[in-house]
């Protein structure tokens, strides 16, 4: 059974990343029906680069400026509502697909029918890789409520009603917006499908990723638990109080500062969540660059 797919693109300013993102949709064993690529600033470069990249591909390759410019998010909702197809695709700029993802993804869309396909994904930076998220089939909201489970921008194909149910991307939470989505896509009883390949390269890197020990991934992630507050547990506010807490003690400049954040940290730890940091620490010390913790997936 044949499934047409729009890939939704949004990005920043980054048409090196993007070329790459965008010749690994061209290289699918199952070609999408087309891209739409969303800038959130006026970028000539990206709009020639999507020109170019188009006129020598038989997939149509669409340059939608958005002029709201909030975040990808905005630009995620703006693309799926230029996009034609039943089914979407979602890629971040940075990061790149298997020429397997696609006929992957729709395999399992096709033999289930489910409301959404999730792929494994591995982690790259330059020729270095590591095993990514790997998220579980049948999982409950709860599972999703204080942790990602393994969602991100790049590796959900989703059909347009349920993306529509859900209410897209939250274009308030400038963080944690995929696993917010993905939070919500099972509050609202849709189903999903696991393909258990890693066919999803998520690129590690210094240009302004969000999932670095940032102020404004900290705020992110306090505004995430502000919204969810009603749905989530103590154990869940606990959890990602202390996610907050952990990322402000790196980012303080004070000694104070750090004791302060350090204090709080300890009062929302338990012994569960010292033993998983603890296991994961050799993980995450690969993966930081310049103080960029990438693989806090809170």
């Amino acid at each position: 059974m044949s499934t047409a797919v729009s890939c939704v693109i949004p990005t920043h300013q980054r048409p090196e990343f993007l070329e790459e993102a965008l010749r690994s949709v061209l290289t699918q064993t199952t070609p999408v029906s087309e891209i739409v690529v969303v800038s959130d600033v006026e970028d000539a470069p990206t709009a020639d680069l999507c020109e170019r990249v188009g006129a020598g591909s038989s997939v149509p390759v669409r340059f939608v400026r958005n002029v709201d410019g909030r975040g990808a998010s905005s630009s995620r909702n703006l693309g799926a509502a230029h996009a034609r197809e039943e089914l979407i695709a979602f890629l971040d700029d940075d990061d790149k697909w298997t020429p397997e993802y696609l006929e992957s993804a729709t395999a399992e869309f096709d033999q289930h029918r489910p409301d959404a396909v999730v792929t494994w994904i591995e982690m790259f930076r330059g020729s270095q890789t590591a095993p990514g998220l790997r998220i579980k089939p049948g999982l409950p909201a709860k599972a999703a409520a204080a942790e990602n489970p393994g969602v991100t921008g790049s590796n959900i194909l989703v059909s347009r009603r349920a993306f529509d149910r859900v209410g897209g991307f939250d274009e308030q939470l400038m963080v944690k917006n995929d696993g917010d989505f993905f939070f919500r896509f099972l509050l609202c009883g849709l189903s999903y499908a696991v393909c258990q390949e890693a066919n999803v390269l998520q690129r590690k890197h210094e240009s302004g990723q969000l999932t670095g020990r940032t102020l404004s991934r900290a705020a992110g992630l306090e505004a995430y638990l502000d919204k969810h507050r009603s749905n989530l547990t103590l154990a869940d506010r606990r959890f990602i109080r202390l996610s907050a807490s952990r990322i402000r003690y790196h980012a303080a400049r004070s000694p104070i500062a750090k004791l302060r954040y350090l204090l709080l940290g300890l009062v929302n730890s338990s012994p569960k969540t010292m033993l998983s940091s603890v296991r994961q620490r050799s993980t995450k010390d690969f993966w930081i660059v310049k103080g960029f913790d990438d693989n806090d997936q809170a």
